[in-house]
């Protein structure tokens, strides 16, 4: 599928360029890509939409759909005056961002990309990108302000995360009830965080990537006809990145702090466990004793002949089992 943004002149007789707007359309396999296309987003695309793109663009365009398709050795490179820029990105912020390959191909008069997975940001940018000046609407900068987008898509989804963490840190640390729900809450917590670390992992993934991407963009991809706004819109966009990338290490932190926490109270609660069998080892240890030294077969044992032997037996023995749990109490130990 092909995607095409391309300008239309809203009055032919006019050279100005308020006269010039931007349509969205998407393609039919026969239709020709109409001349001022500035932007080609290629959905799962067939070997006619390569074709029919390369012949537009003058230059080769990388897809899984040509025969002889090889995933290029470096992420970013030059060719024939186009640049190649391969990037995986965030395809879906809500849920588990998933993350997905999409490559960029920058040349002289439009921007191509080449994407097989969804993406919120490519199709929010694109209902947007009507309504930027048509003056700035240069290749590059159609290129930063889908980064834009990405990165804000990026910024929502670390911002929910963030607020998940918040949820799972107030259930963890106010957890109430018996031994037995907040074991469960603890269970429940291993699998949110775990859930939540690997939103953080695709996100921080994404988020290098476009950074290196800006940075190829700032550096040798730098295109020499681009206007000032778009080389401070690209700096712009590095310095969000880098801020949401510092984001995304904080929260990484404190899913380590809260799974460190969470293993903790599990530690407690399993030492209570043990404490409490510990404890009534030792309740049961003296009794044990009084009753294997009276079950000896000792020809001479006084007590054996008492009246009251065996009920002093008894009674020493509940002595001995209260003794130590009392004490155990008095010293705070249970």
């Amino acid at each position: 599928m092909l995607i095409v943004h391309y300008a239309v002149k809203t009055d032919p007789g006019a050279e100005a360029a308020s006269s010039v707007r931007l349509e969205r359309k998407i393609l039919d396999p026969a239709e020709p890509i109409p001349p001022g296309a500035i932007w080609i987003d290629m959905v799962e695309p067939t070997v006619d939409e390569d074709q029919k793109v390369e012949r537009y663009l003058g230059a080769k365009v990388p897809s899984r759909s040509d025969p002889d398709f090889a995933q290029p050795s470096e992420s970013y490179y030059a060719e024939n005056g186009v640049r190649y820029l391969h990037a995986c990105v965030v395809s879906e912020a809500e849920g588990t961002p998933d993350v997905a390959d999409v490559t960029f191909l920058l040349g002289p008069k439009a921007l191509v990309t080449v994407r097989y997975d969804p993406g919120e940001a490519f199709e929010l940018f694109g209902q947007r990108l009507g309504k930027i000046p048509t003056q700035v609407l240069h290749p590059d900068a159609v290129a930063v302000g889908l980064i834009n987008a990405i990165v804000d898509r990026s910024a929502r989804a670390l911002n929910k995360v963030g607020v998940e963490l918040d949820s799972i840190a107030s259930q963890v640390f106010r957890a109430k009830g018996d031994q037995s729900a907040r074991s469960k809450i603890y269970s429940a917590t291993l699998g949110a965080l775990g859930r939540e670390d690997e939103k953080i992992s695709n996100l921080r993934e994404s988020l290098v990537e476009l950074e290196r991407l800006v940075l190829f963009l700032m550096s040798e991809g730098r295109s020499a006809d681009a206007p000032k706004p778009v080389r401070e819109a690209t700096k712009s966009a590095l310095r969000d990145l880098q801020s949401l990338e510092q984001d995304a290490t904080f929260k990484a932190q404190k899913v380590q702090f809260l799974l460190d926490a969470t293993l903790g109270f599990i530690n407690l609660a399993q030492n209570d466990i043990i404490k409490l069998f510990s404890v009534l080892a030792v309740i049961f240890m003296p009794p044990t004793m009084i009753a294997s030294i009276y079950g000896m077969n000792f020809k001479i044992m006084p007590e054996l002949d008492w009246s009251w032997g065996y009920p002093a037996a008894l009674v020493l023995m509940v002595l001995v089992a209260v003794g130590p749990y009392l004490f155990f109490r008095w010293k705070k130990w249970l």
